[in-house]
């Protein structure tokens, strides 16, 4: 009975060990992205905002680890290698996105929120619908892990992830106007933040 109350990447050492992959494979591209220095002559507009982002961060995969293994009671324990699947092909596909966004962006994308006195309003590709399409991907990527964890209660845990976005991104479009100015703020007119059509 006690096993049944575990999530499965704790019963299950294959699960155990293409989550750690997985997850090992999300940090790299991660680091890798983190690489990146503006470009010469940008001007770094980030306020400490990304510190916000850094804390969903940790408590949305971190804190909803802990939790689905502290929590057995909302462990789930129906369908447990489908919900692992799903959860592990959302993440996949939120990364995949986040890496096409910042593959678009090339040399403007940094973790850090910078302006050059060059730099173009990016309008195509995953940019075309929403402004911030590697925070969409990033949420997604969160959540498909939560979900992969197996318990109801490690979503919930995104949300302060997405309260980290929330506070970072009118921070991030300030700077935008800021620094690019009008082309930035008819783009804004015509496109949505996170969820296309919606917000």
């Amino acid at each position: 009975m006690i096993v049944k109350r575990l999530p499965l990447f704790v019963t299950s050492r294959p699960a155990a060990v293409v989550l750690a992959t997985a997850f090992a494979g999300f940090a790299l591209s991660e680091y890798r992205m983190g690489k990146r220095r503006p470009r010469a002559g940008s001007v770094n507009r980030d306020n400490g905002s990304g510190r916000a982002v850094g804390r969903g961060l940790a408590l949305a995969y971190g804190g909803g680890l802990v939790l689905s293994v502290a929590s057995p009671a909302t462990v789930i324990n129906r369908h447990r290698r489908t919900i692992f699947v799903v959860g592990l092909t959302t993440a996949a596909l939120g990364q995949a996105l986040r890496l096409a966004s910042a593959r678009k962006l090339g040399e403007s994308f940094t973790f850090k929120v910078h302006t050059h006195p060059e730099q173009l309003v990016v309008q195509t590709g995953p940019y075309r619908l929403i402004r911030h399409p590697s925070y969409t991907g990033a949420l997604i990527c969160a959540l498909g892990f939560s979900i992969a964890y197996g318990n109801w209660l490690a979503p919930v845990m995104v949300s302060f992830l997405a309260g980290g976005y929330v506070h970072r991104i009118p921070s991030e479009e300030s700077a935008m106007l800021e620094g690019i100015g009008e082309g930035y703020a008819e783009y804004m007119t015509r496109s949505k933040r996170l969820i296309p059509f919606i917000f």
